[in-house]
């Protein structure tokens, strides 16, 4: 299933539309890491040596070691205007730490003891624009792991008495993205204890809204005062919200409402927003790179609904996949756009 179409509305939307549009199309084109239906489907053709489930069926495995390694993940991402950064997080201790930008290298870094790594980006910073931040770790005699997540970042344009600053999510391989960084120094919309931190939806209008509270607060949503769903925040005050129903391109508005214990508001946010209507784009071919947990028939069934379609993706990459069973973390493949 495809998704290409990502909108967040906040103070400056326009910016976190395009940048929520990078991440929502990031875990679809980047990652397709899905839970493995258990309906009837027909599984895809098996090879010869295949004793259990179809070995296109299984997760991309590192060469060389049957022992799991943790992929890197990402702590701390903090961009500032010009571009500077400074980006941390977690990995296997002692491994090299490299730095994807879209899938070119723009810096190195290596784990401490602890797994611990830093990684400063100061000469050259970040272009202006958007970026999409992997790491990939590199462990002697074993294959290369990328993370599983990815930053998201906008740099903005130099302006003069621009205030504007970068915005940086960081975006799991599934489930909606965190803020980490809003786009204005005003932050995001904000009412008592309520706050909206992401409003993301598919191409197919399935949304997903979230925020923060206070720890155990409920929170009640409204799409054109419409109740679209409910649920408390966590311990660490994060709700989620995911509405049934899919949102009709167009216009809408957004209600949040903190209900006290008797069910009244004691908070709330109204949010317009558009539903832009997704349009495919000629030509244009997604880059995927493989982590581990993928397979053929899991992306094929995440980027165009089926996983029979998996020989798509092999005829486009016969130069790196000689087996259609058999695919590895850290292999880039390109998925043709769907008919």
């Amino acid at each position: 299933m495809s998704r290409t179409v990502f909108a967040l509305v906040a103070v400056g939307a326009a910016v976190i539309a395009i940048a929520l549009g990078v991440a929502w199309q990031r875990k679809v084109s980047d990652q397709a890491v899905i839970d493995l239906a258990k309906d009837a489907q027909p599984a895809p053709p098996r090879t010869a040596a295949a004793t259990s489930a179809p070995e296109s069926q299984k997760p991309a495995e590192s060469s060389g070691s049957s022992s799991a390694v943790m992929a890197p993940s990402f702590d701390v991402a903090r961009i500032d205007p010009s571009g500077r950064a400074v980006i941390a997080g977690r990995a296997a201790p002692g491994a090299k730490i490299v730095l994807l930008d879209g899938g070119k290298e723009i810096a190195r870094g290596e784990a401490d003891a602890r797994g611990e790594w830093v990684i400063l980006l100061q000469d050259p910073p970040l272009a202006p624009g958007q970026h999409e931040l992997r790491a990939v770790q590199h462990l002697e005699g074993r294959a290369p792991v990328t993370s599983e997540q990815v930053v998201v970042a906008v740099v903005p344009t130099p302006a003069p008495g621009s205030q504007e600053q970068t915005l940086v999510m960081i975006a799991p391989p599934s489930g909606a993205a965190t803020l980490v960084q809003p786009p204005t120094t005003a932050g995001t919309p904000t009412s008592g204890d309520l706050q909206l931190s992401t409003l993301d939806y598919d191409e197919r209008g399935q949304m997903t809204v979230t925020g923060k509270a206070t720890p155990g607060g409920h929170v009640r949503a409204y799409i054109d005062d419409k109740p679209a769903g409910e649920g408390e925040a966590g311990k660490d005050g994060r709700w989620r919200l995911a509405p049934g129903e899919p949102v009709a391109p167009g216009k809408h508005v957004l209600r949040l409402d903190r209900l006290g214990s008797d069910g009244k508001p004691t908070a709330r946010l109204e949010i317009p927003f558009v539903r832009e209507e997704s349009v495919a784009v000629a030509g244009d071919n997604k880059r995927l790179h493989v982590v581990h947990g993928d397979n053929l028939w899991n992306i094929a069934r995440a980027h165009y609904g089926e996983g029979l379609r998996y020989t798509v993706i092999f005829n486009a990459n016969k130069d790196q996949i000689r087996d259609p069973d058999l695919i590895y973390p850290g292999q880039v493949f390109t998925l043709p756009k769907a008919d």
